[in-house]
C-alpha cells in the first residue's frame, strides 16, 4: 500500500501498487515484489471504486468497493454504493459486509493492541509562528536535474478552495486549479543543499529554479510546518525507500536559515493586474494598443469577461497544467504522475523563447523578468482568492487584504 496524496492524482477508481523503488504506478504497474502484475482494469473514473483500504499483509487488504460509476460533483452518488471486501493484489474480491440502506467504509479489523505511547506536542506553543525546512540535495532527484543548475528555491503557498463548487470562481484559464500566491526565493548552495525558515500553519510547495530564476521542477504535493518545527527531505521526488546517501555536512546547514527574500509586487496576495501587467504597460502596450494591434495582439489591461485584454491574449500561449486534457494536447499529461522538467511554465513558453531571441528594442530589467517568469511558472493564473468580491477588485486593479483562507 502507498500513501495517495494529490500528486498522485487518484480519483479512488483503482488500488495503485508501487514498484521495488517505491515509486507508484499507474499504467504497467509491479508489484511490490517488482514482479509484473497487471492491475484488472486501469483507472477510468468515473467508474467502479475503491475507498479507504487496509493492509493486511503484502499480498491482501481489506477495502470498500463500489460496482456504481462514481458520480462527479455537484451531483450526489447513491448512500448504499460502498461495501466491504477483501481484496489481494491481484484484483480478486471477495464480498464481506454490505448494507442496503448506507455505505459501509474504513473496515478496521478487531484485534488487541498495545496502548500507544502518549507523545508529548512538538509544535512551539510560544514564540513566532514559524520553522525551518531543510533540503539534503536538489540533485537526488526524479527525473534526474542536471548538477549545477539550481540557483535558488520559490516557495509558493497554496491556498484552500473557499468555495464549495468546481471553478466557481475559476482563478486563471486552467481548468480546476488550485489558487496560489508566492513568498518569495530561497539559495541553493552550490552542493545542492537549502535551509530556511517559512510561517508555519500554511500549505506550501516549492520549486527549483535555475540560474534565470525559472522552474525547472515543480512540487506537485504541499507540506507544512507547525510552530517551531524543523522539517528535512532527502532530495526533489527522490526514492522513497531509498536512505540519505552519505555525505560531508552540507553547506546550507553550515550557516543561519536563509529567510525568504520576497517576491515582486503582486505576488502576494497573487494579482496578474499587479504582477504582469505594469510590465506590460512598460514595454508593450505602445505596440499592442486597440490603436496600433501590432500582430494582432492587443494587450491593455481593460476587463474583458472573468478577466482582462491582456491576459486573454496571453496566458493560452503559456505551457500550464490543467486537468482533464483533451488527446493532442499538451494538457493531458497532467494525467500521469510525473512531467518531464521545462514541459510546463516559463522554459516551455513561447513568449519567453521570444524574449530570449530578441523583440525589437524591448530590454527587461531583472525585476521585469521576474514579474513574467514568476507568473508562466505558478501556472498563469489572474487570480489570487476566490472571494467573487475580492475578484472583481482585482480585476480592476485593485489590491486586496488576502485570501479568505490559508
Amino acid at each position: 500500500m502507498i500513501r495517495l496524496t494529490p500528486d498522485a492524482l487518484f480519483p479512488e477508481s483503482e488500488i495503485p501498487v508501487i514498484r521495488g523503488d517505491g515509486r507508484p504506478i499507474w499504467h504497467n504497474p509491479v508489484g511490490v515484489h517488482t514482479r509484473p502484475t497487471p492491475l484488472p482494469d486501469h483507472q477510468r473514473w468515473p467508474g467502479h471504486c475503491y475507498k479507504s483500504p487496509y493492509p493486511l499483509s503484502e499480498t491482501y487488504f481489506l477495502v470498500a468497493y463500489s460496482f456504481d460509476r462514481l458520480v462527479g460533483e455537484p451531483d450526489p452518488n447513491p448512500p448504499n454504493m460502498f461495501g466491504l471486501y477483501l481484496a489481494d493484489r491481484f484484483g480478486n474480491k471477495e464480498l464481506l459486509y454490505r448494507d442496503l440502506n448506507i455505505s459501509s467504509l474504513w473496515p478496521i479489523p478487531l484485534a488487541p493492541r498495545p496502548k500507544p505511547p502518549v507523545l508529548p506536542p512538538a509544535a512551539q506553543v510560544a514564540g513566532p509562528r514559524e520553522g525551518t525546512f531543510f533540503l539534503q540535495n536538489v540533485y537526488r532527484s526524479w527525473p534526474q536535474i542536471p548538477p549545477g543548475s539550481v540557483k535558488r528555491l520559490r516557495v509558493v503557498q497554496v491556498l484552500p478552495k473557499s468555495t464549495w463548487h468546481i471553478n466557481q470562481p475559476t482563478v486563471g484559464l486552467p481548468n480546476a486549479s488550485p489558487g496560489r500566491q508566492v513568498l518569495g526565493t530561497v539559495p541553493v548552495e552550490a552542493d545542492g543543499s537549502a535551509f530556511f525558515r517559512a510561517p508555519a500553519g500554511i500549505a506550501l510547495a516549492f520549486q527549483a529554479l535555475d540560474e534565470e530564476g525559472q522552474a525547472v521542477q515543480t512540487m506537485r504535493s504541499v507540506t507544512y510546518l507547525q510552530p517551531g518545527e524543523n522539517v528535512s527531505c532527502v532530495g526533489c521526488h527522490e526514492p522513497r525507500l531509498a536512505a540519505p546517501p552519505p555525505q560531508p555536512s552540507p553547506q546550507a546547514l553550515r550557516r543561519e536559515p536563509s529567510v525568504i527574500a520576497p517576491a515582486p509586487d503582486g505576488s502576494k496576495p497573487f494579482s496578474y493586474p499587479l504582477l504582469v501587467q505594469p510590465v506590460l504597460d512598460k514595454h508593450c502596450v505602445r505596440c499592442h494598443n486597440p490603436q496600433k494591434p501590432e500582430g494582432n495582439v492587443v494587450l491593455t489591461g481593460q476587463p474583458q469577461g472573468r478577466y482582462t485584454v491582456s491576459y486573454n491574449a496571453l496566458a493560452p500561449r503559456v505551457p500550464y497544467s490543467d486537468w482533464a486534457g483533451k488527446p493532442g494536447d499538451f494538457r493531458v499529461v497532467n494525467s500521469e504522475p510525473t512531467t518531464q522538467p521545462g514541459f510546463f511554465g516559463a522554459r516551455a513558453s513561447s513568449l519567453m523563447q521570444l524574449l530570449r531571441k530578441g523583440h525589437y528594442d524591448v530590454k527587461l530589467d531583472p525585476e521585469d523578468k521576474e514579474r513574467l517568469v514568476t507568473w508562466m511558472d505558478t501556472n498563469a493564473l489572474f487570480y489570487g482568492t476566490f472571494d467573487p468580491a475580492d475578484q472583481a477588485r482585482q480585476q480592476r486593479g485593485q489590491r486586496i487584504a488576502g485570501p479568505a483562507l490559508e
